[in-house]
């Protein structure tokens, strides 16, 4: 399980090491590489970074659905056809390929934001933006409620 957040720098060449303590999951579980793809929460672009294992389950939850049901038909063609498999080099850092970066509107500094079985990797500022607003809505009493916590 994937938890925290930490803000990284893209280095000349694009690349961006994850936060150790990913890297200790993801060493620990035997991932060598990422599957790194676009994504789009609350109308605001990120990518989200999978290892192996997590991108499979991901791939066989579809693999459930109807192919031709449109829904999913645009989820597969936004999500794994966006996808690109990136290996984790020796110092822990992933290349994250130029359309993504420019896709997600990178600067050079990043956040790394874990979700349980994966990551998301935004741009700093964005998701700054992104947390407050998000905070607004959780001090609402209906929040919680609604979630049935």
């Amino acid at each position: 399980m994937f938890t925290g957040r930490f803000d990284h720098l893209f280095d000349e060449k694009g690349r961006v090491s994850i936060p150790a303590k990913f890297r200790d999951v993801l060493e620990r579980d035997g991932h060598d590489r990422l599957y790194i793809t676009n994504f789009i929460y609350n109308g605001e672009r990120c990518l989200s970074l999978y290892p192996p294992a997590e991108w499979d389950k991901l791939n066989a939850l579809l693999a459930e659905k109807q192919q031709f049901d449109p829904l999913v038909q645009k989820l597969e063609t936004f999500m794994i056809g966006g996808a690109f498999e990136v290996p984790v080099d020796k110092q822990g850092r992933v290349l994250v390929p130029e359309r993504l970066r420019a896709w997600a509107k990178f600067g050079r500094e990043v956040t790394f934001s874990a979700r349980r079985n994966h990551f998301q990797l935004w741009d700093k500022r964005l998701l700054e933006q992104v947390l407050e607003a998000t905070e607004e809505q959780i001090k609402e009493p209906e929040f919680f409620f609604k979630l049935g916590i």
